[in-house]
């Protein structure tokens, strides 16, 4: 492993990969053992609503630093949306909502200023990480 800050970069993308996993691993779970698909069903939609919590919460950090009242409140309103849709919506539905707000995410990490000092490496990373996680819950509802 590398020292100091030359680290960042790869911890980041070893642990932006791991987090992967469980997104790869739901179809191919759906797949081979559809006998406990509500149980995988379960768990992959509580992994997606961790993981979009995870992401827009990180917008905090930003928001305060560059003081953006704005990424606050898109932070809680994504936050709220997929609540919403996981406490209200059927498993296959909500794991669409998620295909949906990942993306959306990008879109607004890469059009709002106060995200623009993100380094180029986080910005590739995030676009490849999400690009496989909704690809995978795109499959995944399909599956369910």
């Amino acid at each position: 492993m590398k020292a100091g800050n030359d680290a960042l970069p790869w911890v980041a993308k070893a642990l932006g990969r791991a987090g992967l996993l469980p997104f790869c691993a739901a179809p191919l779970l759906l797949y081979l053992d559809p006998g406990r698909s509500d149980y995988y069903a379960t768990l992959i939609a509580s992994y997606a609503l961790a993981i979009i919590c995870f992401l827009v919460g990180s917008w905090w950090g930003v928001a305060l630093i560059r003081r953006s009242p704005l990424a606050l409140i898109s932070s809680n309103a994504v936050v709220i949306v997929a609540f919403v849709g996981h406490a209200l919506l059927h498993t296959p539905a909500f794991l669409l909502l998620c295909a949906a707000l990942y993306p959306s995410t990008i879109l607004v990490e890469r059009r709002a200023r106060i995200f623009q000092a993100q380094p180029p490496y986080y910005a590739r990373l995030r676009l490849q990480l999400t690009a496989v996680a909704t690809v995978s819950l795109l499959l995944t509802a399909t599956l369910l």
